[in-house]
């Protein structure tokens, strides 16, 4: 088997990936296909995002997991552990548990495997944001659901809809930024970001993005690029 290697594994790179230009490149379990964004590969920082797509009636076999698994159901519908997982929810897995993805419709889902930040991490989540109240930003112009945030403040993700015509003021990321563009645009004075595209921030770098006429809908991780 080819070994994996790193990808946009620099974290003071800024990164712009459009996924929808990218192939989708076929994994060992019929009918489940990946295109990877990043990996680093390291024994305390290791990290990998990728976007899944699982054909109508594929499953995989159950894996003892290895990292922390976050994964955010984009299209369709994921089942795992006798359960069924619709669009918009998100799931944490820890390391130790049983990981076994099916799905009966097909879906395609954006997931990070990383090894903990701190050992003492044991949080599991399910969270349908279709069914939770999100949170009204009126002076950032948005409506957000917080995800998660860590108890020591260093990692947190939230997805989050930026209404049209909103400017968020020019602001820097003190922990970095990654982010998916779900729906909608979202566009800054370096360029626009449109559906499937995934970008980067490193440390320190200021940007003051903007919508137009339709909202962005997008997911949004704070604190991972903290090594």
């Amino acid at each position: 088997m080819k070994a994996k290697q790193p990808i946009n594994a620099d974290p003071n790179a800024v990164v712009v990936v459009n996924t929808r230009e990218m192939r989708w490149e076929p994994t060992e379990h019929r009918g489940i296909a990946v295109k990877v964004v990043e990996r680093v590969i390291d024994p305390r920082k290791g990290r990998e995002t990728a976007l899944v797509k699982m054909d109508a009636g594929a499953r995989q076999p159950a894996e003892t997991l290895a990292e922390r698994l976050d994964l955010f159901v984009l299209e369709g519908s994921l089942e795992d552990g006798g359960k069924v997982y619709g669009q918009h929810t998100f799931l944490r897995r820890q390391p130790g548990d049983s990981f076994a993805p099916a799905s009966e419709e097909g879906c395609v889902y954006y997931v990070k495997r990383r090894v903990p930040i701190r050992p003492a991490d044991d949080e599991r989540l399910e969270i349908d944001a279709k069914k939770v109240p999100w949170t009204p930003f009126p002076h950032r112009g948005a409506d957000v659901l917080h995800l998660y945030r860590d108890a020591h403040g260093i990692e947190t993700s939230r997805f989050g809809q930026v209404h049209p015509h909103k400017k968020i003021p020019t602001h820097n990321h003190a922990m970095g930024e990654e982010t998916y563009i779900v729906g909608g645009a979202l566009i800054d004075e370096y360029t626009a970001y449109t559906p499937g595209v995934w970008f980067r921030m490193p440390i320190g770098v200021e940007h003051t993005p903007y919508t137009k006429e339709e909202p962005c809908l997008m997911l949004i991780r704070e604190g991972d690029l903290v090594w």
